[in-house]
């Protein structure tokens, strides 16, 4: 079929349009939209995190220090007692009786010196002389010396067997809670090898230590002494505990002994801090999360850690520039500051840090950007 010179033209235009829609390229999407926080350099809070343990303040040996039968056991095990509480009894009788021989030998001892005191001062009242030779009065005031010394003796075995007596009653040696008993009624005791009767512990105040590695122990060391870290107003450092369950154990605990030395087997120092134990809420054995506190890092720069994205080369962050393109930049994060990162390296005063829209955003292009501190609550964070 043959077309006349207007109609082909017409299909000519026809094509041309066809070719020009089939060639157009979709209409670029607009910059997106991300929220930043400009870097200003402040003081934060320091946390160091450990495990520790918690231990009894104090840990007693109850031993019998006499040898006897235990005749009674006046208390029960696991319980609660005050300082001077009866424990156990042993059989008193053979230290009774010891106690009135002892008592015995001392009016002896007396008797015996005041006889001899007589002696010397009869002598020593004879006036005629030559009627009393002078080795017979040197015998007689040895005598005396004799005596003086039996009765001192006699009064020193007396406070013996008073001791001895008084020793057949164990007495709680301080307020604690006394372990499992290791003997019973009737069992033979002694002060030797024979003789742990239980344990006492005193958990109000307890201890609760932990390690530090030597790494982590210089370099604390050396950034407190350079001005790195610094204490809190005036205020010492300080731990609190989170238990196992995430219960934090609300008293702060003084921090008040740091081994003289290194363990060599584990490479870390001990360092221990003293708890109130409220209602006797922590017993010896557990395990809590310690963080040791009141330090702060002065002139630090610290961003969300939403911010800080990473790669096969690092973390990184973008940036935005004066031109609002955005520039990856690859730092060193350290600690964590709560909600924050703190940044030791790549990033500066004064720049802007993406911390929202960070799906959207490719190195290099345009952004809109906004404060974050304009955006709702309810900001998407991605």
């Amino acid at each position: 079929m043959s077309l006349n010179p207007r109609q082909f033209s017409m299909a000519l235009l026809l094509c041309v349009l066809a070719s020009n829609l089939s060639n157009a390229q979709p209409p670029a999407p607009p910059p997106p939209e991300v929220s930043f926080v400009t870097i200003t350099p402040k003081s934060v809070p320091v946390s160091f995190d450990f495990v520790g343990v918690t231990e009894a303040s104090k840990m007693v040996e109850v031993r019998s220090r006499v040898r006897g039968f235990l005749e009674s056991r006046d208390f029960q095990e696991g319980a609660l007692v005050e300082q001077g509480t009866l424990l156990y009894l042993i059989d008193p009788r053979p230290f009774e009786a010891d106690l009135q021989i002892a008592k015995a030998r001392v009016a002896q001892a007396q008797a015996a010196l005041s006889l001899a005191e007589k002696e010397v001062n009869r002598m020593e009242s004879v006036k005629v002389p030559g009627a009393i030779a002078m080795s017979d009065l040197d015998k007689q005031v040895a005598e005396r010396t004799n005596a003086s010394a039996a009765l001192n003796l006699a009064k020193a075995e007396l406070a013996k067997a008073e001791l001895e007596l008084g020793y057949t009653r164990i007495e709680a040696p301080l307020n604690g809670y006394v372990g499992k008993t290791q003997k019973e009624i009737g069992s033979l005791v002694d002060e030797g090898s024979n003789g742990l009767l239980t344990t006492m512990l005193q958990i109000d105040p307890i201890y609760v230590s932990h390690q530090m590695t030597e790494r982590d122990y210089l370099n604390w060391r050396k950034l407190a002494a350079e001005g790195g870290y610094q204490l809190d107003g005036n205020n010492n450092p300080y731990l609190e505990i989170t238990l196992l369950d995430g219960t934090e154990y609300p008293p702060q605990g003084k921090i008040d002994f740091e081994n003289t030395a290194i363990d060599t087997a584990t490479g870390s120092v001990e360092m221990r801090a003293t708890f109130d134990n409220i209602n006797n809420h922590l017993k010896p054995g557990q395990f809590v999360r310690a963080h040791m506190r009141g330090y702060i890092r002065p002139g630090t720069i610290a961003i969300p850690q939403r911010a800080v994205s990473e790669s096969p080369q690092g973390a990184y962050v973008y940036v935005i520039k004066d031109d609002n393109t955005a520039e990856l930049r690859i730092i060193k994060p350290g600690d964590w500051s709560g909600s924050d990162w703190i940044i030791e390296s790549g990033l500066e005063a004064g720049e802007k840090v993406v911390v929202d829209g960070l799906i959207k955003v490719q190195p290099g292009i345009t952004v809109v950007p906004t404060p974050l501190e304009q955006q709702p609550e309810a900001a998407n964070a991605e």
